[in-house]
């Protein structure tokens, strides 16, 4: 009772708080008299209804299916109540039923109304859809299986390398369409990835890029690049002649040389794999002085900044 008495000692002492209430009270019978009005009048209303269509597993559609129709219902006011209480409908399309025989699926304004009539209220009436129809070209020919070919640019950081060759997941992909497209196409590409200054293998899945008038199954491949970490060597390797015709000898001073190079980490504990030559044919063909250049022969190719400790050595030729 004491709460009653304070509002009622309020509103007697409280020109503003009865002016509230008395606000509020006529926005409540308002909003009574429009909701009474509007739940007995006909209402039109916008509805994205989902759209799923059923396909047989030998057929591949060549453009997209929309994801929803925007449907324009008309109906009286208290019965879009349902729909805010339940999930909204999915229209359901079965390929057999809209296919025309010539690789095209297509339903027409008149057919979508009729599809959807019934997952809607009994007594709605559809004033629109859009889209108006659905035109879809599709194809169940086999797929053509071609390569992929990946447009990719990776550079390393200066003291990383590529050391081996790039991994694709897959090398070949199946393309869907129609039979003259099909004999067009021999290869597919990749999107275009570029990344610089890497300092760890590079793993990614990259996207097949589109071809109009058709599908490729996969859509993506993966792909990886591997780059391992540079460190410095050095190894003493013997120098071999090269070209010295039958019956000469040549003496080199001194025989070996030390290489120094930056390789890989996975091959510091392998053969450096370098080889040093001299070439007779250099002295024979007029070389001056009594000192022959040295050459690298083989080299793997991740190997960098490869330098001898000579760049030249001695000889002495003898001839037997």
């Amino acid at each position: 009772m004491k709460l009653w008495d304070k509002i009622q000692d309020k509103l007697q002492h409280s020109p503003r708080t009865r002016s509230i209430l008395l606000y509020l009270f006529f926005v409540v019978i308002s909003a009574m008299f429009w909701s009474f009005l509007t739940f007995n009048s006909d209402v039109q209303l916008d509805m994205e209804v989902p759209v799923e269509l059923s396909l047989p597993k030998n057929v591949h559609l060549l453009s997209k299916v929309p994801d929803t129709l925007t449907v324009t219902v008309r109906d009286r006011g208290y019965r879009f109540f349902s729909y805010l209480f339940q999930k909204t409908p999915k229209l359901l399309l079965r390929f057999t039923d809209y296919s025309d025989g010539n690789s095209v699926f297509k339903i027409d304004q008149g057919h979508l109304k009729k599809a959807l009539a019934p997952i809607l209220n009994k007594n709605a009436t559809i004033v629109s859809v859009l889209p108006e129809a659905i035109n879809i070209k599709f194809t169940d020919l086999p797929g053509k299986k071609v390569p992929v070919k990946t447009d990719i640019i990776v550079e390393p950081r200066e003291d990383y390398v590529l050391y081996g060759a790039l991994i694709q997941s897959q090398d070949s992909v199946l393309v869907f369409s129609d039979a003259k497209t099909l004999s067009e196409i021999n290869e597919v590409y990749t999107y275009h990835v570029e990344e610089h200054d890497l300092t760890d293998t590079l793993r990614r899945r990259v996207t097949i890029a589109p071809i109009n008038g058709a599908v490729v199954e996969p859509r993506s491949i993966d792909i990886m690049v591997p780059i391992e970490k540079l460190k410095q060597q050095t190894r003493s390797v013997k120098i071999v002649v090269r070209n010295a015709p039958p019956g000469v000898k040549m003496l080199l001073f001194p025989s070996d040389v030390e290489v120094t190079y930056r390789s890989p980490l996975s091959r510091i504990n392998n053969d450096a794999g370098i080889t040093a030559v001299v070439d007779y044919n250099s002295v024979a063909n007029g070389t001056t002085g009594n000192k022959v250049k040295v050459l690298i022969g083989e080299m793997p190719a991740a190997y960098q900044d490869v330098e001898f400790s000579h760049d030249s050595v001695e000889y002495i030729i003898e001839k037997h």
